[in-house]
């Protein structure tokens, strides 16, 4: 379960730094966001080795308590609070990045708003983080590890959760904007301007007049001299014709 926190916390984080990328453009910004991406990969890497092999030999690590076997194993407290301090300062970076570019960026206040704290509610993460930190000191295992190790797992799972909603939040936008335009600034215009549209093309379309042109060509043909006859017909007296 350790090396499996390690792993998906490191990739909900590079997750989020990837689809920053996609938004800022900035020079100084991208080799920040490139820097953090290879950071959460360096530690990913770096803490699941360290959960998986912390004992020489490595079966000590889930047989080390009966104390049958002689060996060597790292510290796993330490371990854990330095990486717990590691994440706190990548999530505290990781916030401030784009909420610092957000402030920068020429829009209306309440967009302002809106964007960052869209951004702002990573700083949840970082509270979790935190709480997993002080949980994890006070209810540090003594003879029995797997009872010591509970209060730890139930808050890394939380932060799992946390992290991977924090990294979907973005794409959420779409969703809330589909069945609660309400909540977004600018809605009800784009409502109202495409109602306008639709009202004018029905209106131009029932006032078209259709104009049908049709060309009619007649032909008129002389009748020979030579083959033209007249018909001489008798007039009868009594009609005066």
């Amino acid at each position: 379960m350790a090396v499996m926190y390690k792993v998906q916390i490191s990739l909900a984080k590079i997750s989020v730094c990837l689809f920053l990328l996609r938004i800022f453009q900035s020079r100084t910004f991208r080799y920040l966001a490139y820097a953090l991406i290879g950071i959460n990969a360096a530690i990913g890497i770096t803490w699941a080795s360290v959960d998986a092999f912390r004992c020489v030999p490595t079966r000590l690590t889930w047989t080390g308590w009966t104390n049958e076997e002689s060996g060597y194993c790292i510290n796993f407290i330490v371990a854990v609070l330095v990486n717990c301090l590691v994440n706190i300062f990548v999530d505290f970076i990781l916030i401030v990045m784009p909420v610092y570019e957000v402030v920068k960026l020429q829009l209306p206040l309440r967009k302002k708003i809106a964007v960052a704290s869209m951004f702002i509610v990573g700083s949840v993460l970082m509270i979790i983080a935190i709480i997993r930190v002080v949980v994890f000191w006070n209810n540090r295992w003594g003879a029995n590890e797997t009872l010591g190790l509970y209060p730890l797992m139930h808050w890394s799972v939380i932060e799992c959760q946390i992290s991977v909603m924090c990294a979907c939040l973005p794409a959420s936008r779409a969703l809330i904007g589909r069945w609660c335009p309400g909540l977004l600034g600018g809605s009800s215009y784009r409502k109202t301007e495409t109602h306008a549209a639709d009202y004018y093309n029905k209106k131009s379309t029932g006032s078209v007049n259709i104009n049908k042109s049709v060309t009619y060509t007649v032909n008129y043909e002389s009748r020979s001299a030579t083959n033209s006859d007249v018909e001489l017909v008798d007039i009868d007296p009594k009609h005066g014709k």
